[in-house]
């Protein structure tokens, strides 16, 4: 592997975690740049609402595999900034429901542009073949590591 940043590992899960990162830092760069007044945190939040309906903040809890305080604070974040609102459950008036906001499905529209136009920026150049391999390849190494004999 040649890149200009030393890779200071050796292991998959750590050269993983490099591409990641510099994925992560250049995405977050271009909402800055963008003011896309979203962090990464919630523009995952947000994509996952919008894909999911009648979402309680338990279930984005249990998805992302996170501590359900951290994800309320992003939620609660994201509320302040009018993109998503909370209601009740029609069917359980104790469960409230997470939705996006008009706001904030706009707010999704435009960063999400923005993520699509990077990920072309990175693939370009890589054969398509190479891409679907690589597709295969993250869906066995997630498959492997959410089997039950892995944990």
């Amino acid at each position: 592997m040649s890149t200009h940043q030393k890779l200071y590992c050796d292991t998959l899960g750590c050269k993983m975690a490099y591409a990641v990162k510099g994925i992560m830092r250049a995405l977050n760069k271009r909402f800055k740049d963008e003011e896309i007044n979203l962090t990464l945190e919630q523009f995952f939040l947000l994509n996952i609402l919008n894909n999911e309906e009648g979402l309680i903040l338990q279930d984005l809890a249990d998805i992302v595999d996170r501590d359900k305080s951290a994800v309320l604070r992003h939620i609660n974040g994201l509320e302040e900034k009018h993109f998503v609102a909370r209601t009740k459950d029609p069917e359980d008036k104790r469960r409230k429901i997470l939705l996006i906001t008009k706001a904030g499905f706009e707010e999704l529209k435009k960063a999400k542009v923005l993520d699509h136009e990077l990920d072309e920026e990175i693939s370009d150049g890589i054969p398509k073949e190479k891409l679907e391999k690589l597709d295969e390849f993250l869906a066995d190494i997630y498959n492997q590591t959410m089997s039950d004999d892995f944990c």
